[in-house]
């Protein structure tokens, strides 16, 4: 297996974040080791804001690190805003800084003061994804749409169709696969030159790293951005930084709770345009969640 380095604006990011949240995850929170990373990938993480009169897609850098027997999928936006914000008072003092900054910034049109707010104001996707964990087999999944959630379910690889097709991403060898699964149409494509059956959120069941999966209607995507091989890197179980535990609750509820939790956003957003005499903004469905089956 071939290692490729990540690009330049990642290996900054790489560098930057994981050697100091390593002592941050072992020295102030406590956080359990878990495994040891063998492979570290990033993804650039990409989906429609949840109303659709934003028009606005946004990014997320995501990491998956692949162990021996286990991997952590989590957003290093989330991490990074965290380390500021439960470490040192002067971490905090930058957090609220960044906060203050995305609250006053401008822009020509909403769609791109809400685009340039995302990219300066701490925070991230709370979500995480544990395979293999706790045990063989399971897939440990945390939430924080609503309130800190998690549930285990058990890991079925995607049931993919292989085809022919090959292309070069990122140096890399890559042959294309498609599947149905729960909802949606995916196109992914994987490199057998990193021989991992992982991938990012939820997908794996290939013979190599999936590098690319997108839905058919363009609304879910991810693609990687860059794969390092470090040495003397920990896989760490998180936990709320807060005091609280997460509530445990199965898969269906925690998605039925999360599209009850949108239509109640775009409800409160309309009312409010009401009151101060507009028309509501949102005449449509927020966009829906990654997995369907829930309805």
């Amino acid at each position: 297996m071939k290692a490729k380095s990540l690009t330049l604006v990642m290996l900054l990011c790489f560098c930057r974040i994981c050697p100091a949240s390593a002592q941050i995850q072992e020295t102030f929170w406590h956080w359990q080791v878990i495994d040891t990373v063998r492979i570290y990938c990033v993804y650039d993480y990409v989906e429609y804001n949840v109303f659709r009169s934003n028009h606005l897609k946004e990014h997320e850098l995501f990491c998956v690190e692949i162990g021996d027997r286990l991997s952590r999928y989590y957003s290093l936006k989330q991490l990074e805003g965290d380390s500021l914000f439960y470490t040192t008072p002067q971490a905090k003092r930058e957090y609220q800084r960044r906060i203050r900054t995305g609250l006053s910034v401008k822009g020509d049109n909403k769609t791109n003061r809400l685009e340039k707010m995302g990219q300066i104001m701490p925070g991230g996707s709370e979500g995480e994804v544990y395979k293999n964990y706790p045990v063989q087999d399971s897939m440990l999944v945390y939430n924080g749409w609503h309130g800190r959630t998690k549930y285990t379910e058990t890991m079925m690889p995607q049931a993919w169709e292989i085809h022919s097709d090959t292309m070069l991403f990122l140096g890399y060898t890559c042959q294309k696969a498609t599947c149905r699964w729960r909802g949606r149409d995916y196109t992914a494509w994987f490199t057998e030159e990193i021989p991992v059956s992982d991938g990012p959120y939820k997908f794996y069941g290939l013979p190599g790293l999936i590098v690319s999966v997108e839905d058919a209607t363009g609304e879910y995507s991810w693609q990687l951005q860059g794969v390092e091989m470090p040495t003397n890197k920990r896989i760490y179980r998180s936990q709320p930084l807060n005091g609280k535990e997460y509530k445990l609750t199965d898969r269906l509820t925690e998605l039925r709770q999360q599209w009850k939790s949108r239509l109640q956003m775009v409800k409160k957003v309309n009312a409010d345009a009401v009151m101060l005499g507009k028309e509501p903004p949102e005449t449509e469905e927020p966009y829906d969640l990654i997995e369907l089956d829930y309805k």
